[in-house]
């Protein structure tokens, strides 16, 4: 027996692309979100719902990192309806900063269109904080995971600094001073809360590494060393910040005791205490 008359007739796709001859499609924007726009129209009477659209493409991959082939879609068109209908195309998070050409499918009609890849500048720390427990030394060392979740390549120097500052807040700072002034003299209590003020700044954190350039996709553990002012106050909590592109990397210094007596002259004392025995 045929199929003739037992297999029903697939629905004709009245969908196309629209727009006069020579249209070009553009789209634009970092690799992962690259958006732009559809021409379309329902040649026919019957409401037709369209869910992905073909792409043809030499150089393009998809976020999965295999040729793009198609972009998931959504529009629904009546009869007769003209649209335009947003669109994003999802490509490799590394995908070079450039223009790409391709060609997009709808129906009987296919469109040339450029895909313009913006710069994305993605640095990524890990861990974001970092909390120095500082004694009597003032360098110390920690190791963090850099990754470059971007499409171009990032320099990072040997060195960086940012001043680090008491983290009392302006009410609190305001408060200690005043208390410090004579409060007899008006004069007295704004100089000792400026003075209380000016303490915030403690000094400079200088970050010392090797110099990399961390490549996209690229993701290292790299050392980095800390060095302390040497005018730090002991029992005290500063904090910094350091800025690396966009990520940042927060560092709490907690500044301890000073030790007591050394065990070199703890001994010195324990003997002369036993020649006078």
């Amino acid at each position: 027996m045929g199929t003739t008359g037992n297999t029903p007739a697939l629905p004709l796709q009245t969908v196309h692309l629209a727009g006069p001859e020579g249209t070009r499609l553009h789209f634009s924007g970092p690799p992962t979100a690259v958006e732009g726009s559809i021409p379309l129209i329902n040649e026919g009477t019957e409401k037709q719902k369209i869910r992905s659209i073909a792409v043809s493409s030499d150089r393009l991959l998809g976020v999965a990192r295999v040729p793009l082939r198609e972009i998931p879609f959504f529009a629904r068109l009546y009869g007769g309806d003209q649209v335009n209908v947003p669109a994003v195309l999802s490509l490799d998070p590394q995908t070079p900063p450039g223009t790409y050409d391709l060609e997009v499918t709808v129906g009987k009609r296919t469109l040339h269109a450029s895909a313009h890849v913006s710069e994305l500048v993605d640095l990524r720390i890990d861990p974001e904080e970092i909390t120095i427990l500082a004694g009597s030394g003032t360098s110390y060392s920690r190791t963090v995971i850099i990754e470059n979740a971007g499409n171009v390549p990032l320099p990072l120097g040997a060195l960086s600094e940012a001043p680090i500052f008491d983290p009392d807040d302006l009410v609190t700072t305001f408060l200690i001073g005043l208390s410090k002034g004579d409060r007899k003299s008006a004069e007295s209590m704004a100089k000792a809360f400026l003075n209380e003020w000016a303490e915030l700044k403690a000094g400079t954190l200088v970050a010392k590494r090797n110099a990399i350039v961390v490549a996209p996709g690229q993701k290292l553990a790299i050392d980095i060393e800390f060095e302390l002012p040497t005018n730090l106050k002991v029992l005290r909590h500063y904090r910094g910040d350091l800025q690396f592109y966009n990520a940042n990397l927060s560092i709490d210094i907690y500044m301890k005791a000073k030790a007591g007596p050394s065990s070199k002259a703890t001994k010195k004392q324990e003997a002369s205490a036993h020649a006078h025995d």
